[in-house]
């Protein structure tokens, strides 16, 4: 499950930026927690930022657009009417029961999205929306069942796991003093502003592509949305440059989730098999000791083990003890 300090902050960035983000799969039960989460995020977006649902079922016309039959037959000629997808311009899209969203509808909004516009050529019609939208999955899957399509989840920078049902509080002890809990529009607006000038190094960039790389995440996608919300950080601290507080924060939201195998420790072999998870460690992962002055890929990725996923920690043990 995702710390308190993370979930009270990942509403906070995707508010922040959208697109840089692309936006987030929320998994979980229907429930006080996602509804907090969720309401949470409307309140700091921007009034003019749309947020919409999407309808069960939806179908291509309202979802791209189409024919405006009423005003056609008025005025006797084509009239275009937007779809849900250029209607949200600006803002999100909430998809309930993501996980059930058909192949076809996922790849026509990840079109979207990689276009930041929608492009209807149909019933005489020829015109070009725009459409930059951030999107947020609500996956309600079980552990067994497919989740949100592939072509979609891929755009998703971030991954939350709520379980619990209330949405939980971030404070000092979850490990961040600073993490800001309550956020204001107008903060929200001060953070957008500044986020064109937020700088990031070559080693920021180095460090998130040796973490992606040590935690098995191999899509380069994952290693822009990790920066990209980063950098949000960044601007929702008022700072100027990327700091290594933004990159764990990165870290734990985008890469860790989607992590495939456990990190080697500097003095274990890469194909030696895990360590069994520690009975007094809360997430099941014991958080290795890395002294300060460690190389900054260290230090974050000990950072982001706390948020390795449970089911990842248990079936590497269980792969362990069969070898």
């Amino acid at each position: 499950m995702s710390t308190a300090a993370d979930v009270s902050l990942s509403a906070a960035l995707l508010a922040v930026d959208p697109l840089g983000l692309g936006g987030a799969v929320l998994h979980g039960p229907v429930g006080p927690a996602r509804d907090a989460w969720l309401a949470r995020l409307r309140a700091l977006l921007p009034a003019e930022a749309p947020m919409r649902r999407l309808p069960a079922g939806v179908g291509a016309d309202r979802l791209l657009g189409g024919l405006d039959l009423a005003a056609t037959l008025a005025s006797g000629r084509a009239v275009a009417e937007p779809g849900l997808l250029s209607q949200s311009d600006g803002g999100l899209v909430v998809a309930p029961m993501a996980e059930r969203l058909p192949p076809a509808s996922a790849a026509k909004i990840a079109a979207a999205m990689d276009a930041r516009s929608v492009r209807l050529e149909r019933d005489g019609l020829a015109q070009v929306y725009s459409a930059a939208f951030g999107f947020i999955a609500l996956d309600e899957s079980e552990p067994d069942e497919p989740g949100v399509p592939q072509a979609l989840a891929e755009r998703l920078g971030l991954l939350l796991r709520l379980d619990a049902r209330e949405l939980p509080r971030a404070s000092a002890a979850d490990g961040s003093a600073d993490a800001i809990e309550v956020m204001s529009p107008a903060e929200i607006v001060r953070a957008r502003g500044a986020l064109a000038s937020v700088a990031s190094t070559n080693e920021d960039v180095r460090t998130l592509c040796l973490l992606a790389e040590a935690l098995g995440v191999d899509s380069p996608r994952r290693v822009l949305q990790a920066l990209a919300t980063a950098r949000a950080a960044a601007a929702l601290r008022g700072d100027a440059m990327v700091a290594e507080p933004d990159l764990a924060l990165a870290a734990r939201l985008v890469l860790a989730p989607r992590a495939t195998r456990l990190p080697a420790s500097p003095d274990q072999p890469e194909d030696a098999p895990p360590p069994p998870p520690s009975e007094d460690s809360e997430a099941g992962s014991p958080e290795r000791q890395v002294p300060t002055e460690a190389p900054l890929t260290e230090r974050v990725l000990a950072a982001a083990q706390a948020a390795l996923p449970p089911d990842l920690l248990a079936g590497l043990a269980v792969s362990a003890g069969r070898t």
